[in-house]
Protein backbone atom coordinates (compact mmCIF):
# COMPACT_ATOMS: atom_id res chain seq x y z
CA UNK A 1 0.00 0.00 0.00
CA UNK A 2 1.13 3.64 -0.76
CA UNK A 3 0.00 6.18 0.89
CA UNK A 4 -1.18 10.00 -0.70
CA UNK A 5 2.88 10.84 -1.52
CA UNK A 6 3.84 7.95 -3.09
CA UNK A 7 5.43 6.32 -0.54
CA UNK A 8 5.14 2.40 0.84
CA UNK A 9 3.16 2.36 4.24
CA UNK A 10 3.28 -0.55 5.93
CA UNK A 11 0.59 -2.71 7.24
CA UNK A 12 -0.33 -2.84 10.75
CA UNK A 13 -1.91 -6.41 10.26
CA UNK A 14 -0.42 -9.68 10.91
CA UNK A 15 0.65 -11.35 7.71
CA UNK A 16 1.73 -14.78 8.83
CA UNK A 17 4.23 -16.30 11.57
CA UNK A 18 7.91 -17.47 11.66
CA UNK A 19 9.14 -20.76 11.96
CA UNK A 20 12.42 -23.04 11.35
CA UNK A 21 14.11 -25.44 10.30
CA UNK A 22 16.77 -27.82 11.58
CA UNK A 23 18.55 -31.33 11.26
CA UNK A 24 18.74 -32.79 14.39
CA UNK A 25 20.74 -36.32 13.10
CA UNK A 26 19.43 -39.17 11.33
CA UNK A 27 16.75 -41.58 12.16
CA UNK A 28 16.74 -45.53 12.58
CA UNK A 29 16.74 -46.20 8.74
CA UNK A 30 19.72 -43.87 8.46
CA UNK A 31 18.06 -40.76 6.54
CA UNK A 32 18.88 -37.23 7.65
CA UNK A 33 16.20 -36.07 9.95
CA UNK A 34 14.69 -32.43 10.17
CA UNK A 35 12.52 -31.10 12.86
CA UNK A 36 10.53 -28.09 11.43
CA UNK A 37 8.29 -25.93 14.10
CA UNK A 38 6.35 -22.55 13.07
CA UNK A 39 4.27 -19.69 15.19
CA UNK A 40 6.72 -17.25 16.52
CA UNK A 41 5.85 -14.05 16.00
CA UNK A 42 9.15 -12.40 14.75
CA UNK A 43 12.30 -13.66 13.47
CA UNK A 44 14.22 -13.27 16.87
CA UNK A 45 11.88 -15.74 18.99
CA UNK A 46 12.51 -17.93 16.59
CA UNK A 47 16.01 -18.03 16.23
CA UNK A 48 15.45 -18.27 19.75
CA UNK A 49 14.15 -21.61 19.71
CA UNK A 50 16.23 -22.66 16.52
CA UNK A 51 19.22 -21.95 19.17
CA UNK A 52 17.53 -23.68 22.26
CA UNK A 53 16.98 -27.00 19.84
CA UNK A 54 20.83 -27.17 18.77
CA UNK A 55 22.02 -26.78 22.14
CA UNK A 56 19.92 -29.71 23.18
CA UNK A 57 20.86 -31.67 20.40
CA UNK A 58 25.06 -30.75 20.84
CA UNK A 59 24.67 -31.68 24.25
CA UNK A 60 22.98 -34.90 23.38
CA UNK A 61 19.27 -34.44 25.37
CA UNK A 62 17.39 -33.79 22.78
CA UNK A 63 14.73 -36.24 22.32
CA UNK A 64 11.80 -36.09 19.71
CA UNK A 65 7.86 -38.82 20.24
CA UNK A 66 7.71 -38.66 16.59
CA UNK A 67 4.09 -37.81 17.32
CA UNK A 68 3.62 -40.84 19.08
CA UNK A 69 0.75 -41.32 21.80
CA UNK A 70 0.56 -43.28 24.92
CA UNK A 71 -1.88 -45.88 23.24
CA UNK A 72 0.99 -46.10 20.65
CA UNK A 73 4.01 -46.39 22.61
CA UNK A 74 2.40 -48.77 25.30
CA UNK A 75 1.50 -51.02 22.26
CA UNK A 76 5.51 -51.21 20.79
CA UNK A 77 6.74 -51.62 24.47
CA UNK A 78 4.35 -54.58 24.81
CA UNK A 79 6.03 -55.69 21.47
CA UNK A 80 9.75 -55.53 22.67
CA UNK A 81 8.65 -57.18 25.88
CA UNK A 82 7.30 -60.11 24.21
CA UNK A 83 10.03 -60.19 21.87
CA UNK A 84 12.82 -60.38 24.52
CA UNK A 85 11.57 -62.99 25.96
CA UNK A 86 9.57 -61.78 28.61
CA UNK A 87 7.64 -65.06 30.54
CA UNK A 88 4.04 -65.26 29.47
CA UNK A 89 2.44 -64.87 32.94
CA UNK A 90 4.20 -60.84 33.35
CA UNK A 91 3.46 -60.61 29.78
CA UNK A 92 -0.34 -61.53 30.39
CA UNK A 93 -0.05 -59.13 33.25
CA UNK A 94 1.14 -56.12 31.86
CA UNK A 95 -1.28 -56.57 28.72
CA UNK A 96 -4.57 -56.68 31.48
CA UNK A 97 -2.67 -53.14 32.84
CA UNK A 98 -2.71 -51.67 29.34
CA UNK A 99 -6.18 -52.55 28.49
CA UNK A 100 -8.31 -52.45 31.22
CA UNK A 101 -6.84 -49.17 33.03
CA UNK A 102 -3.98 -47.32 30.95
CA UNK A 103 -5.40 -46.57 27.45
CA UNK A 104 -8.88 -45.87 28.24
CA UNK A 105 -7.31 -42.66 30.04
CA UNK A 106 -4.21 -41.81 29.04
CA UNK A 107 -3.94 -43.22 25.68
CA UNK A 108 -5.26 -40.31 23.50
CA UNK A 109 -2.53 -38.31 25.07
CA UNK A 110 0.47 -37.57 23.25
CA UNK A 111 3.91 -39.34 24.79
CA UNK A 112 5.53 -35.97 24.97
CA UNK A 113 2.51 -34.26 26.61
CA UNK A 114 2.37 -36.31 29.47
CA UNK A 115 2.53 -34.58 32.96
CA UNK A 116 3.10 -36.37 36.66
CA UNK A 117 -0.31 -34.50 36.94
CA UNK A 118 -1.82 -36.90 34.60
CA UNK A 119 -0.31 -40.01 36.34
CA UNK A 120 -1.55 -38.76 39.81
CA UNK A 121 -5.31 -38.22 38.60
CA UNK A 122 -5.01 -42.03 36.83
CA UNK A 123 -4.20 -43.41 40.28
CA UNK A 124 -6.76 -41.45 42.05
CA UNK A 125 -9.42 -42.90 40.25
CA UNK A 126 -8.30 -46.27 40.39
CA UNK A 127 -7.77 -45.56 44.38
CA UNK A 128 -11.46 -45.21 44.57
CA UNK A 129 -12.77 -47.95 46.86
CA UNK A 130 -13.45 -50.91 44.59
CA UNK A 131 -9.44 -51.64 43.67
CA UNK A 132 -6.76 -53.05 46.78
CA UNK A 133 -3.74 -50.97 47.12
CA UNK A 134 -1.62 -53.67 45.49
CA UNK A 135 -3.51 -53.73 42.42
CA UNK A 136 -3.33 -49.84 41.47
CA UNK A 137 0.61 -49.79 42.72
CA UNK A 138 0.88 -52.97 40.06
CA UNK A 139 -0.77 -50.52 37.29
CA UNK A 140 1.38 -48.17 38.39
CA UNK A 141 4.31 -50.14 38.15
CA UNK A 142 3.40 -50.91 34.64
CA UNK A 143 3.19 -47.19 33.13
CA UNK A 144 6.85 -46.58 34.82
CA UNK A 145 8.43 -48.94 32.96
CA UNK A 146 7.20 -48.43 30.02
CA UNK A 147 8.00 -44.26 30.35
CA UNK A 148 11.57 -46.00 31.31
CA UNK A 149 11.73 -47.40 28.14
CA UNK A 150 10.79 -44.48 26.40
CA UNK A 151 13.74 -42.14 28.17
CA UNK A 152 16.25 -44.75 27.22
CA UNK A 153 15.40 -44.28 23.61
CA UNK A 154 15.01 -40.63 23.90
CA UNK A 155 11.28 -40.17 23.01
CA UNK A 156 10.74 -38.29 26.00
CA UNK A 157 12.90 -36.28 28.83
CA UNK A 158 11.93 -37.45 31.64
CA UNK A 159 9.82 -40.61 33.22
CA UNK A 160 6.12 -38.92 34.74
CA UNK A 161 5.35 -42.04 36.89
CA UNK A 162 8.71 -41.86 38.37
CA UNK A 163 8.40 -39.89 41.75
CA UNK A 164 4.18 -40.18 42.38
CA UNK A 165 2.89 -40.45 45.84
CA UNK A 166 1.74 -44.34 46.10
CA UNK A 167 -0.84 -45.96 48.48
CA UNK A 168 0.47 -47.74 50.88
CA UNK A 169 -0.06 -52.20 50.43
CA UNK A 170 1.09 -54.08 52.99
CA UNK A 171 2.44 -57.51 52.45
CA UNK A 172 -0.49 -60.01 53.57
CA UNK A 173 0.73 -62.52 56.18
CA UNK A 174 0.49 -65.75 55.49
CA UNK A 175 -1.92 -68.05 58.10
CA UNK A 176 -0.60 -71.97 57.03
CA UNK A 177 -2.08 -74.98 58.52
CA UNK A 178 -0.51 -75.80 61.96
CA UNK A 179 1.27 -79.15 61.61
CA UNK A 180 -1.68 -80.92 63.29
CA UNK A 181 -3.97 -79.68 60.36
CA UNK A 182 -1.65 -80.36 57.51
CA UNK A 183 -1.02 -83.80 58.82
CA UNK A 184 -4.99 -84.54 58.83
CA UNK A 185 -5.05 -83.23 55.41
CA UNK A 186 -2.00 -85.24 54.20
CA UNK A 187 -3.61 -88.33 55.52
CA UNK A 188 -7.06 -87.73 53.93
CA UNK A 189 -5.85 -87.46 50.25
CA UNK A 190 -3.23 -90.34 50.53
CA UNK A 191 -5.51 -92.51 48.66
CA UNK A 192 -6.02 -89.62 45.87
CA UNK A 193 -4.52 -89.84 42.61
CA UNK A 194 -2.73 -86.63 43.04
CA UNK A 195 -2.37 -87.22 46.61
CA UNK A 196 1.51 -86.99 46.10
CA UNK A 197 1.34 -84.05 44.52
CA UNK A 198 0.39 -82.23 47.56
CA UNK A 199 2.79 -84.29 49.39
CA UNK A 200 5.60 -82.40 47.28
CA UNK A 201 4.35 -79.41 47.89
CA UNK A 202 4.11 -79.28 51.24
CA UNK A 203 7.39 -81.36 52.31
CA UNK A 204 9.65 -79.28 49.40
CA UNK A 205 8.01 -75.78 49.51
CA UNK A 206 7.83 -75.60 45.44
CA UNK A 207 5.72 -73.43 43.48
CA UNK A 208 2.66 -74.62 41.92
CA UNK A 209 4.00 -74.35 38.56
CA UNK A 210 7.10 -75.86 39.60
CA UNK A 211 5.44 -79.35 40.97
CA UNK A 212 3.44 -79.54 37.95
CA UNK A 213 6.25 -79.16 35.56
CA UNK A 214 8.46 -82.00 37.72
CA UNK A 215 10.06 -84.34 35.51
CA UNK A 216 11.15 -87.76 36.46
CA UNK A 217 14.46 -87.19 35.30
CA UNK A 218 15.00 -84.19 37.55
CA UNK A 219 14.20 -86.43 40.47
CA UNK A 220 16.69 -89.25 42.26
CA UNK A 221 14.85 -91.17 44.57
CA UNK A 222 18.26 -93.08 45.91
CA UNK A 223 20.09 -89.75 46.60
CA UNK A 224 16.48 -87.91 47.86
CA UNK A 225 16.85 -85.10 45.81
CA UNK A 226 15.42 -83.12 43.14
CA UNK A 227 16.32 -80.27 40.83
CA UNK A 228 13.95 -77.92 39.84
CA UNK A 229 14.92 -76.85 36.10
CA UNK A 230 10.89 -75.79 34.98
CA UNK A 231 7.53 -74.81 35.43
CA UNK A 232 4.69 -75.01 33.58
CA UNK A 233 2.87 -71.39 33.11
CA UNK A 234 -0.82 -71.00 32.49
CA UNK A 235 -1.89 -69.69 28.87
CA UNK A 236 -5.33 -68.44 28.95
CA UNK A 237 -7.04 -66.60 25.71
CA UNK A 238 -5.20 -68.48 23.21
CA UNK A 239 -8.09 -69.97 22.00
CA UNK A 240 -10.16 -67.15 22.34
CA UNK A 241 -7.85 -65.29 20.96
CA UNK A 242 -7.38 -67.58 17.81
CA UNK A 243 -3.54 -67.68 18.62
CA UNK A 244 -2.01 -71.20 17.87
CA UNK A 245 -0.98 -73.98 20.76
CA UNK A 246 2.28 -72.69 22.56
CA UNK A 247 5.17 -74.80 21.58
CA UNK A 248 6.10 -78.03 23.43
CA UNK A 249 9.31 -79.10 24.22
CA UNK A 250 8.33 -82.64 24.49
CA UNK A 251 5.24 -83.03 21.52
CA UNK A 252 5.19 -81.52 17.89
CA UNK A 253 0.97 -80.28 18.62
CA UNK A 254 1.92 -77.87 21.44
CA UNK A 255 -1.22 -76.64 24.14
CA UNK A 256 -3.26 -74.25 24.29
CA UNK A 257 -4.25 -74.09 27.65
CA UNK A 258 -0.28 -74.45 29.38
CA UNK A 259 3.07 -73.67 28.19
CA UNK A 260 6.62 -75.13 30.04
CA UNK A 261 9.07 -72.18 31.00
CA UNK A 262 12.12 -71.37 33.12
CA UNK A 263 11.19 -70.69 36.86
CA UNK A 264 10.45 -68.00 38.59
CA UNK A 265 13.54 -66.57 39.47
CA UNK A 266 17.17 -66.90 38.88
CA UNK A 267 18.00 -68.37 41.75
CA UNK A 268 15.37 -70.62 41.32
CA UNK A 269 16.55 -72.00 38.34
CA UNK A 270 17.78 -75.72 38.97
CA UNK A 271 18.06 -75.39 42.52
CA UNK A 272 18.68 -78.91 44.42
CA UNK A 273 16.08 -79.45 47.59
CA UNK A 274 16.66 -82.18 49.47
CA UNK A 275 14.02 -84.70 50.45
CA UNK A 276 12.21 -86.31 53.77
CA UNK A 277 11.39 -90.18 53.98
CA UNK A 278 7.67 -89.87 53.92
CA UNK A 279 8.22 -87.74 50.52
CA UNK A 280 10.34 -90.07 49.19
CA UNK A 281 7.84 -93.26 49.47
CA UNK A 282 5.03 -90.69 48.52
CA UNK A 283 7.10 -90.93 45.24
CA UNK A 284 7.86 -94.88 44.67
CA UNK A 285 3.56 -95.24 45.24
CA UNK A 286 3.01 -92.91 42.52
CA UNK A 287 5.20 -94.14 40.04
CA UNK A 288 4.03 -97.50 40.66
CA UNK A 289 0.20 -95.76 40.05
CA UNK A 290 1.50 -93.80 36.98
CA UNK A 291 3.40 -96.94 35.32
CA UNK A 292 -0.90 -98.96 35.78
CA UNK A 293 -1.79 -95.84 33.56
CA UNK A 294 0.72 -95.56 31.09
CA UNK A 295 0.25 -99.64 30.61
CA UNK A 296 -3.54 -99.30 30.12
CA UNK A 297 -3.74 -95.88 27.72
CA UNK A 298 -0.53 -97.92 25.32
CA UNK A 299 0.27 -95.83 22.46
CA UNK A 300 -1.93 -93.46 22.80
CA UNK A 301 -0.49 -92.21 25.76
CA UNK A 302 1.53 -89.12 25.69
CA UNK A 303 4.04 -88.93 27.43
CA UNK A 304 6.23 -86.15 28.85
CA UNK A 305 8.01 -87.67 31.31
CA UNK A 306 6.04 -85.38 34.33
CA UNK A 307 5.85 -86.92 37.53
CA UNK A 308 2.00 -85.06 37.88
CA UNK A 309 0.39 -85.38 34.61
CA UNK A 310 -3.04 -86.34 33.53
CA UNK A 311 -3.96 -89.85 32.83
CA UNK A 312 -3.28 -89.40 28.92
CA UNK A 313 0.73 -87.94 29.55
CA UNK A 314 -0.19 -84.12 28.72
CA UNK A 315 0.37 -81.70 31.49
CA UNK A 316 -1.85 -80.31 33.95
CA UNK A 317 -3.51 -77.03 33.94
CA UNK A 318 -2.18 -75.09 37.22
CA UNK A 319 -5.91 -73.92 37.45
CA UNK A 320 -7.41 -76.89 37.85
CA UNK A 321 -4.74 -78.35 40.42
CA UNK A 322 -5.61 -75.38 42.50
CA UNK A 323 -9.55 -75.90 42.37
CA UNK A 324 -8.88 -79.78 43.18
CA UNK A 325 -7.34 -78.36 46.00
CA UNK A 326 -10.10 -76.73 47.36
CA UNK A 327 -12.19 -79.70 46.83
CA UNK A 328 -10.37 -81.51 48.93
CA UNK A 329 -9.65 -78.96 51.79
CA UNK A 330 -14.24 -78.76 51.89
CA UNK A 331 -14.00 -82.81 52.16
CA UNK A 332 -11.42 -82.91 54.93
CA UNK A 333 -13.76 -80.73 56.99
CA UNK A 334 -9.97 -78.21 57.47
CA UNK A 335 -10.13 -74.80 57.19
CA UNK A 336 -10.07 -73.07 54.30
CA UNK A 337 -5.96 -72.09 52.93
CA UNK A 338 -4.66 -71.42 49.35
CA UNK A 339 -2.62 -73.80 47.56
CA UNK A 340 0.47 -71.80 48.32
CA UNK A 341 0.15 -71.46 51.84
CA UNK A 342 1.60 -75.23 51.92
CA UNK A 343 4.64 -73.61 50.68
CA UNK A 344 4.61 -71.18 53.59
CA UNK A 345 3.91 -73.80 55.63
CA UNK A 346 7.04 -75.52 54.62
CA UNK A 347 8.57 -72.68 55.15
CA UNK A 348 7.18 -72.23 58.61
CA UNK A 349 8.62 -75.64 59.51
CA UNK A 350 11.46 -75.14 58.49
CA UNK A 351 12.29 -71.62 60.75
CA UNK A 352 10.41 -73.65 64.02
CA UNK A 353 12.84 -76.46 63.46
CA UNK A 354 15.66 -73.45 63.50
CA UNK A 355 17.06 -73.63 60.38
CA UNK A 356 18.70 -70.68 59.69
CA UNK A 357 16.40 -68.23 57.03
CA UNK A 358 19.08 -68.19 54.36
CA UNK A 359 19.14 -72.05 54.11
CA UNK A 360 15.04 -71.66 54.39
CA UNK A 361 15.58 -68.93 51.41
CA UNK A 362 17.45 -71.21 48.84
CA UNK A 363 15.52 -73.76 49.31
CA UNK A 364 12.63 -71.67 48.69
CA UNK A 365 13.91 -70.56 45.20
CA UNK A 366 13.90 -66.48 46.37
CA UNK A 367 15.56 -63.79 44.56
CA UNK A 368 16.43 -62.33 48.12
CA UNK A 369 16.82 -62.90 51.42
CA UNK A 370 14.89 -59.98 52.63
CA UNK A 371 11.46 -61.83 50.82
CA UNK A 372 11.77 -64.44 53.71
CA UNK A 373 12.07 -62.70 56.22
CA UNK A 374 9.40 -60.07 55.35
CA UNK A 375 7.47 -62.93 54.53
CA UNK A 376 7.59 -65.30 56.84
CA UNK A 377 8.35 -62.96 60.26
CA UNK A 378 5.55 -64.58 61.61
CA UNK A 379 6.15 -68.11 63.18
CA UNK A 380 4.02 -71.19 64.29
CA UNK A 381 2.50 -70.70 67.83
CA UNK A 382 4.70 -71.03 70.46
CA UNK A 383 8.32 -70.47 68.77
CA UNK A 384 8.28 -67.26 69.95
CA UNK A 385 8.03 -68.34 73.46
CA UNK A 386 10.30 -70.95 73.26
CA UNK A 387 12.84 -68.00 71.64
CA UNK A 388 12.28 -65.68 74.52
CA UNK A 389 13.41 -68.47 76.88
CA UNK A 390 16.11 -69.45 75.26
CA UNK A 391 17.68 -65.71 74.92
CA UNK A 392 16.29 -64.93 78.48
CA UNK A 393 18.43 -67.58 79.67
CA UNK A 394 21.51 -66.72 78.56
CA UNK A 395 21.25 -63.51 80.83
CA UNK A 396 23.11 -63.94 84.15
CA UNK A 397 21.68 -62.90 87.36
CA UNK A 398 22.58 -62.73 90.15
CA UNK A 399 20.28 -64.90 93.22
CA UNK A 400 17.79 -63.14 95.39
CA UNK A 401 18.03 -63.53 98.90
CA UNK A 402 15.65 -61.96 102.39
CA UNK A 403 16.53 -58.96 103.53
CA UNK A 404 17.37 -58.40 107.39
CA UNK A 405 15.25 -57.11 110.04
CA UNK A 406 16.56 -53.39 109.47
CA UNK A 407 15.34 -53.12 105.93
CA UNK A 408 11.87 -54.77 106.60
CA UNK A 409 10.13 -51.66 106.23
CA UNK A 410 11.52 -51.73 102.32
CA UNK A 411 11.56 -54.99 101.45
CA UNK A 412 11.30 -56.71 98.44
CA UNK A 413 7.64 -58.11 97.66
CA UNK A 414 8.82 -60.64 95.25
CA UNK A 415 11.06 -62.52 98.29
CA UNK A 416 8.94 -64.21 101.11
CA UNK A 417 11.34 -63.63 104.18
CA UNK A 418 10.56 -65.45 107.93
CA UNK A 419 9.72 -63.32 111.03
CA UNK A 420 11.95 -60.98 112.34
CA UNK A 421 11.82 -61.82 116.24
CA UNK A 422 12.74 -65.46 114.87
CA UNK A 423 16.05 -64.15 113.22
CA UNK A 424 17.10 -61.56 115.45
CA UNK A 425 17.16 -64.13 118.46
CA UNK A 426 20.94 -64.08 120.05
CA UNK A 427 22.91 -67.50 119.06
CA UNK A 428 20.21 -68.69 116.55
CA UNK A 429 21.65 -70.42 113.79
CA UNK A 430 21.61 -68.71 110.75
CA UNK A 431 20.60 -71.75 108.29
CA UNK A 432 17.99 -72.86 110.14
CA UNK A 433 14.42 -72.09 108.97
CA UNK A 434 11.92 -69.65 110.49
CA UNK A 435 9.72 -70.58 113.72
CA UNK A 436 5.75 -70.79 113.90
CA UNK A 437 4.05 -67.62 115.45
CA UNK A 438 0.68 -68.64 117.46
CA UNK A 439 -0.68 -65.34 118.78
CA UNK A 440 -3.77 -64.91 121.09
CA UNK A 441 -6.20 -62.26 120.71
CA UNK A 442 -9.90 -61.51 118.82
CA UNK A 443 -10.38 -61.69 114.34
CA UNK A 444 -9.68 -58.42 113.45
CA UNK A 445 -12.79 -58.34 110.80
CA UNK A 446 -14.58 -61.29 109.65
CA UNK A 447 -13.40 -61.70 106.52
CA UNK A 448 -11.24 -64.64 107.39
CA UNK A 449 -8.32 -62.95 105.13
CA UNK A 450 -4.69 -61.84 107.42
CA UNK A 451 -3.52 -58.17 107.16
CA UNK A 452 -0.34 -57.59 107.05
CA UNK A 453 2.71 -56.29 104.82
CA UNK A 454 1.82 -58.55 102.13
CA UNK A 455 -0.47 -60.41 99.91
CA UNK A 456 -0.35 -63.36 98.02
CA UNK A 457 -0.93 -61.42 95.00
CA UNK A 458 2.77 -60.58 94.22
CA UNK A 459 2.22 -57.68 92.01
CA UNK A 460 -0.21 -55.82 94.57
CA UNK A 461 1.99 -53.94 97.58
CA UNK A 462 -0.04 -53.49 101.17
CA UNK A 463 -0.17 -50.02 101.87
CA UNK A 464 0.71 -50.72 105.07
CA UNK A 465 4.41 -50.91 105.70
CA UNK A 466 4.83 -52.54 108.64
CA UNK A 467 1.77 -53.78 111.25
CA UNK A 468 2.47 -55.16 114.55
CA UNK A 469 1.21 -59.17 115.04
CA UNK A 470 -2.45 -59.16 116.14
CA UNK A 471 -3.50 -61.47 119.19
CA UNK A 472 -5.74 -64.76 117.55
CA UNK A 473 -4.74 -65.01 114.33
CA UNK A 474 -2.13 -68.10 113.32
CA UNK A 475 0.17 -68.07 111.09
CA UNK A 476 1.66 -71.28 108.53
CA UNK A 477 5.40 -70.72 108.48
CA UNK A 478 6.69 -68.72 105.46
CA UNK A 479 8.34 -70.23 102.76
CA UNK A 480 11.87 -69.68 101.82
CA UNK A 481 11.52 -69.41 97.98
CA UNK A 482 14.30 -70.09 95.70
CA UNK A 483 12.21 -69.30 92.68
CA UNK A 484 9.14 -67.98 91.72
CA UNK A 485 7.22 -71.24 92.01
CA UNK A 486 4.78 -72.68 93.88
CA UNK A 487 4.89 -75.65 96.54
CA UNK A 488 2.55 -78.27 96.95
CA UNK A 489 2.02 -77.93 99.92
CA UNK A 490 0.67 -81.50 102.35
CA UNK A 491 0.69 -79.60 105.94
CA UNK A 492 -2.90 -78.85 107.50
CA UNK A 493 -4.27 -77.46 110.50
CA UNK A 494 -4.60 -78.58 113.73
CA UNK A 495 -8.01 -80.39 113.77
CA UNK A 496 -11.43 -78.68 114.97
CA UNK A 497 -11.66 -78.35 118.84
CA UNK A 498 -8.25 -77.70 119.46
CA UNK A 499 -8.41 -74.44 122.48
CA UNK A 500 -6.67 -71.33 122.38
CA UNK A 501 -4.41 -72.17 125.06
CA UNK A 502 -2.89 -75.53 122.99
CA UNK A 503 -2.16 -73.00 120.61
CA UNK A 504 -0.47 -70.78 122.37
CA UNK A 505 1.94 -73.14 123.82
CA UNK A 506 3.54 -73.48 120.21
CA UNK A 507 5.06 -70.07 120.92
CA UNK A 508 7.17 -71.60 124.41
CA UNK A 509 7.85 -74.91 123.08
CA UNK A 510 9.51 -74.32 119.47
CA UNK A 511 10.73 -77.25 117.47
CA UNK A 512 12.97 -77.60 114.51
CA UNK A 513 10.55 -77.56 111.79
CA UNK A 514 10.77 -80.53 109.30
CA UNK A 515 12.12 -79.87 105.66
CA UNK A 516 10.29 -81.64 102.37
CA UNK A 517 11.08 -80.65 98.98
CA UNK A 518 8.64 -80.55 96.33
CA UNK A 519 7.99 -81.50 93.28
CA UNK A 520 9.28 -78.02 92.06
CA UNK A 521 12.36 -77.63 93.47
CA UNK A 522 11.09 -75.35 96.40
CA UNK A 523 12.22 -76.48 99.90
CA UNK A 524 9.14 -76.30 102.27
CA UNK A 525 9.45 -75.53 106.06
CA UNK A 526 6.60 -77.29 108.06
CA UNK A 527 5.72 -77.42 112.00
CA UNK A 528 6.12 -81.00 113.03
CA UNK A 529 3.72 -80.37 115.48
CA UNK A 530 0.85 -80.24 112.83
CA UNK A 531 -0.78 -83.22 111.73
CA UNK A 532 -0.16 -84.58 108.26
CA UNK A 533 -2.81 -84.49 106.10
CA UNK A 534 -4.24 -87.38 103.84
CA UNK A 535 -2.61 -86.96 100.79
CA UNK A 536 -6.06 -87.01 98.84
CA UNK A 537 -6.75 -83.67 100.41
CA UNK A 538 -3.58 -82.13 99.81
CA UNK A 539 -3.68 -78.87 97.31
CA UNK A 540 -1.65 -76.38 95.98
CA UNK A 541 -0.95 -72.95 98.40
CA UNK A 542 0.33 -69.92 97.20
CA UNK A 543 3.28 -68.73 99.45
CA UNK A 544 1.09 -66.06 101.69
CA UNK A 545 -0.11 -67.15 105.51
CA UNK A 546 -3.24 -68.24 106.20
CA UNK A 547 -5.14 -67.11 109.29
CA UNK A 548 -6.76 -69.13 111.74
CA UNK A 549 -9.68 -68.15 114.12
CA UNK A 550 -9.57 -69.78 117.64
CA UNK A 551 -12.52 -67.41 118.32
CA UNK A 552 -14.97 -70.26 116.97
CA UNK A 553 -15.40 -73.81 117.19
CA UNK A 554 -15.71 -74.05 113.79
CA UNK A 555 -12.60 -77.00 112.45
CA UNK A 556 -10.40 -75.40 110.03
CA UNK A 557 -11.19 -76.84 106.74
CA UNK A 558 -15.27 -75.78 107.34
CA UNK A 559 -13.83 -72.14 107.93
CA UNK A 560 -11.51 -71.81 105.10
CA UNK A 561 -13.98 -73.92 103.01
CA UNK A 562 -11.37 -76.83 101.75
CA UNK A 563 -9.08 -74.78 100.41
CA UNK A 564 -6.19 -77.19 101.89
Amino acid sequence: MYDARGRRRNCRKDHGAWYYVADVGTGPDGKRKQVRKGGFRTADDAEKALAELLARVGEGTYTHDEGVTVAQWLARWLDMKERAGLRPATLRAYRSHITLYLEPRLGRLRLRDLRPSHVDRLLADLANGTRKAATVRRVHATLRSALSSAVKQRLVTFNAAKDIELPKAERPKARPWEPAELGAFLDSVGTHRLGALFEVIAGTGMRRGEAVGLRWEDVDLARRIIVVRQQVVQESGRKKNKQPPAPCPYCDAGHLGVSFGKPKTASGENRVIDLDEGTVGALIAHRLRQDEERKQWGDAYADHGLVFAREDGNPLRPDEVTKLFVALVDAAGLRRVRLHDLRHGQASLMLAAGVELAIVSKRLGHSSIAITSDTYSHLLGGVGRDAADRASALIPRARRTAPDAATLGERDHLVTTPAADGASKPGADPNEPPLMQVNEGPEVDGSGRPCGTRTHNQRIKSPEKSMPPTPGRCFLPPLRLVSMARADARSTLPPAGASPSAHASLTQQPRRPDFRPTAYGVPLYTDELLPRTDPALSRRLSPPPVRISTASAESPRERLGGRL
